[in-house]
């Protein structure tokens, strides 16, 4: 029973696997740090912008599923220019280090990024931005004790591949409002381990097409509606769409994923520094895992 047990558990990491290859949870970070799904945003809005972050799935006591955000935006135009401003030309770079387990799966995914951002006019930017895309997804066999020793996707050829790829991105935004459209992973690959087909994940191209407007009402209220137009492997469209709240000490939301999840966040700005942390609360009666939790931290000049 306990071989069986365990061959149930390896079977499911792999479905699992198979059909999450490639899709790392962008929107789980994407309202704290939106640059990582768009490239045109490295240093848009600010000269520095620094953001670190986690993602757990909890369920039944153990975390079979973490996802870890390293995010990093300047401006060298910043340290040269008097006027550095939005009414100003300049450029924008940018770094992001995405990973994820499941199980016994591990997959980097390394962003560097390039953005040049065009005054349109006194109030509104056009900015535009490229990357380049590094990923390695790698299998570690010493964390598995399969039925059949023999499985092609575990142990035979090689346990790491890597894809080499690119995006774009193009945003308009003022003080109040912001509309993008990016498009990751324009050539999507193959990571293969074995000349096997059962040991090949493909991946796919990424759309996003997002738009937000804040509301100010009093000086120390605010109200901020956000959307977020996005595809999966599994299906041509799906959405998240919420609502924030700006309040004087903190920012509290909620929104709503069209997976039929409900995710709660709260955001505390402290000298510079933004703490923030999400909740994830799937609405299905019948899902088999637990709820997900990010905890984040920003800092931005």
């Amino acid at each position: 029973m306990r071989c069986f047990r365990h061959s149930i558990l390896i079977f499911l990491l792999f479905l699992s696997f198979q059909a999450k290859t490639q899709e790392f949870p962008y929107h789980y970070f994407s309202h704290t740090a939106p640059v990582i799904s768009n490239p045109s945003l490295a240093a848009a809005q600010t000269s520095l912008d620094v953001q670190v972050g986690a993602y757990n799935l909890w369920a039944g006591g153990f975390k079979p599923v973490s996802d870890y955000l390293i995010s990093f935006s300047w401006s060298p135009d910043a340290m040269n220019r008097r006027g550095y401003g939005r009414q100003s030309t300049r450029v924008g770079l940018g770094a992001t280090l995405l990973n994820e387990k499941i199980g016994p799966f591990n997959q980097y995914i390394l962003h560097l990024m390039y953005a040049y951002h065009i005054p349109l006019t006194r109030e509104i930017q056009l900015s535009l931005g490229v990357c380049g895309i590094i990923e390695n997804l790698n299998i570690d066999v010493n964390s598995l004790s399969p039925l059949h020793p023999d499985d092609p996707r575990l142990l035979t050829g090689n346990n790491r591949s890597f894809l080499f790829d690119g995006g774009f991105g193009a945003s308009i935004l003022s003080d109040n409002w912001v509309v993008g459209l990016s498009l990751l992973n324009l050539a999507p690959g193959t990571f293969r381990f074995s000349e096997e087909p059962a040991a090949e994940f493909s991946s796919f191209r990424k759309l996003f097409l997002s738009g937000s407007y804040f509301w100010g009402l009093g000086q120390n209220f605010g109200i901020q509606p956000h959307i977020t137009l996005r595809n999966s492997n599994l299906k041509w469209l799906n959405y998240d769409a919420s609502l924030k709240f700006d309040l004087q000490y903190f920012h509290v939301g909620a929104g709503y994923r069209s997976e039929n999840s409900l995710f709660l966040f709260l955001n505390v700005p402290l000298e510079g520094f933004t703490f923030s942390y999400t909740s994830e609360n799937p609405l299905n009666a019948n899902h088999m895992m637990g709820n997900g939790h990010t905890f984040s931290v920003g800092w931005m000049l």
